[in-house]
């Protein structure tokens, strides 16, 4: 007996790492483990169930048929007859740990107390868990029972199937995972064509799914752990200060960050469920006609999106624009603009008294054509009255006249006037001397015995 018992010790090093006094408890379940020795090398898995450890197998599980129950005493003659059987279905380090005191004898308690518990078992059903499953994993996780409460549980824990997602007695993985989380989840939930867009959300590239979803039950749709909004605030705290100001976007005001993004992976950046402006056309349909007028800013191509005008998310100023009136213009107009901007007599005048932001019939981007843009300030009287021009008569800008040279219609600002301003008087773009250096540009010079202009 000495010797087996000598013999025994380092084999079963090899399949447990348990402390002396969780392989005592491992002796409780001998009895089943007869049989069921597959499950032995479970006990040294990293996650091991605790009544699977330290309690009886029959706190869950009913025996095979009916059981006729005997006691094996400390010292008795039956005890080596165990051990040998045992040994025939356990590694031998576990029957030690069982059956041997050190000092000769064999019992689990020195003080002689009962070892194990044999076993006449009759030819009956498998082994049937005690209650149904779901009550059965409540009779120690009480707490999981009310989150059945919730506005969204999860269909196998809502229906009582645990051990979809747990192992009952032991796992490699936390929790008693049948697999790791990243790939359990994918078994049920295929988005692996998520997974393979151009751009990936890195907690469902890494698969850490648990990190927005609860496993078990949520009031928030999508098993999400919270709120969208403050689930989304968590890993993008840049984001969050932006609900404090003062003109919000709708749907980030309203809690729904995924009506513009993927959470989970997407063609398009940063993440977004369609491409630019097609996404914003989806709740602001009008704009998209905007952009298809013979003169519209280039939204939508790769120098120009929604984005680079309006802040997605909240804004300081009204339209969610990123920036205050002109100065929003000024990102892209700066140097056309601002050199003569300080000289003009529109200087507090805004871009968009004359200029729509989207898209127009007349260029560039007016809101009205010309001269009717010009006389929403300028009178039309100044075209029969003004002696602006310091010449014979009125030049004549109507839509019916034509530049001569450009044979374009003949407009206040497609010769004479540059809207935005000049280092000239009454904004000319030219001036070469007093009466005819305007003309000049238009009007060539005829060569003869007087030199005059060609009208």
């Amino acid at each position: 007996m000495l010797l087996l018992a000598c013999g025994i010790t380092t084999v079963v090093q090899t399949y447990t790492t348990k402390t002396p006094e969780q392989i005592k408890r491992i002796t409780r379940n001998l009895e089943c483990l007869q049989c069921h020795s597959e499950l032995i090398p479970q006990f040294s898995y990293p996650t091991v169930h605790d009544p699977f450890m330290r309690k009886d197998c029959t706190t869950c599980h009913t025996p095979h048929g009916h059981v006729e129950v005997t006691s094996v005493i400390a010292g008795a003659k039956q005890v080596w007859q165990r051990v040998k059987t045992l040994v025939e279905w356990l590694p031998l380090k576990v029957v030690l740990d069982v059956f041997s005191t050190g000092d000769g004898k064999v019992a689990e308690e020195k003080g002689g107390e009962v070892v194990s518990k044999t076993e006449k078992k009759v030819k009956g059903k498998d082994s049937e868990p005690t209650l149904p499953k779901s009550e059965l994993c409540w009779m120690c996780h009480g707490d999981m029972g009310p989150l059945l409460s919730g506005d969204y549980p999860h269909v196998p824990f809502q229906e009582g199937r645990c051990t979809e997602c747990h192992e009952p007695h032991a796992s490699k993985f936390r929790a008693l995972l049948t697999q790791d989380e990243r790939d359990l989840c994918v078994t049920c939930h295929p988005i692996g064509r998520e997974l393979n867009r151009a751009q990936v959300h890195p907690p469902a590239g890494g698969r850490w799914c648990l990190n927005c979803h609860d496993p078990h039950a949520s009031n928030y749709r999508g098993i999400l752990v919270d709120n969208q909004r403050d689930l989304c605030f968590t890993c993008h705290p840049t984001v969050a200060p932006l609900s404090l100001k003062p003109v919000q976007h709708h749907p980030f005001l309203y809690d729904n960050c995924t009506g513009c993004h993927e959470p989970h992976g997407s063609d398009y950046t940063p993440l977004l469920i369609e491409y630019q402006p097609g996404l914003c056309y989806r709740c602001h349909p009008g704009i998209k006609y905007d952009f298809l007028k013979p003169s519209h800013h280039p939204v939508g191509t790769v120098k120009l999106n929604c984005a680079d005008c309006h802040n997605p998310h909240a804004a300081d100023y009204p339209a969610l624009l990123a920036a205050k009136n002109n100065a929003m213009c000024y990102q892209c107009h700066r140097a056309a603009i601002q050199a003569t901007y300080d000289r003009s007599a529109h200087f507090d005048t805004l871009c968009v008294r004359c200029h729509t932001p989207h898209g127009s019939n007349w260029a560039p981007l007016l809101i009205k054509p010309q001269p009717e843009v010009c006389l929403q300030c300028h009178p039309a009287s100044a075209f029969d009255e003004s002696s602006a021009t310091e010449y014979r008569n009125n030049h004549p800008v109507r839509p019916k006249h034509y530049d001569v040279n450009a044979r374009k219609p003949l407009t206040c600002t497609s010769t004479c006037h540059n809207p935005h301003g000049t280092q000239q008087n009454y904004m000319l773009r030219y001036y070469d001397f007093p009466r005819d250096g305007n003309c000049l540009i238009c009007h060539q010079v005829v060569p003869g015995k007087r030199v005059g202009i060609d009208f």
